[in-house]
């Protein structure tokens, strides 16, 4: 994939790579030029905004938004451990199951416009 050395912004779409033909996140209106790895155990989910994260190239920041519609599309495949929980301990991807790690939000502490997000988390 190509790697700007701008921000990643918004992951706009999940799409084939028609290179690897492996599922690749693309920002922009790249078609999938600009793209990630998809790696559905890499989905984080802010327990206090609810946006939901990706990890990204370093040189852009290490992490990415993944953008409200596609959001909408991939917590219908979340699984919660507990009814209460506001973050899922799991996805259902392509008939696999993927426990999350949320590990790149602690990414968001570095991230001024967003930091408060993550310190708030670790309050809870």
């Amino acid at each position: 994939a190509v790697v700007s050395t701008q921000s990643t912004g918004v992951f706009q779409s999940i799409v084939t790579s028609s290179r690897t033909g492996d599922e690749v996140l693309s920002w922009g209106d790249s078609k999938g030029l600009l793209a990630v790895p998809f790696d559905p155990s890499a989905v984080a989910v802010c327990g206090i905004s609810g946006r939901v994260y990706h990890p990204a190239p370093y040189r852009q920041g290490g992490i990415g938004l993944i953008k409200s519609s596609l959001a909408i599309e991939l917590s219908a495949n979340f699984i919660f451990g507990d009814e209460n929980s506001l973050q899922p301990s799991g996805i259902s991807w392509n008939d696999q199951i993927y426990q999350l790690s949320h590990a790149v939000l602690e990414l968001l502490n570095d991230r001024p416009a967003l930091g408060r997000y993550a310190e708030m988390e670790n309050e809870l």
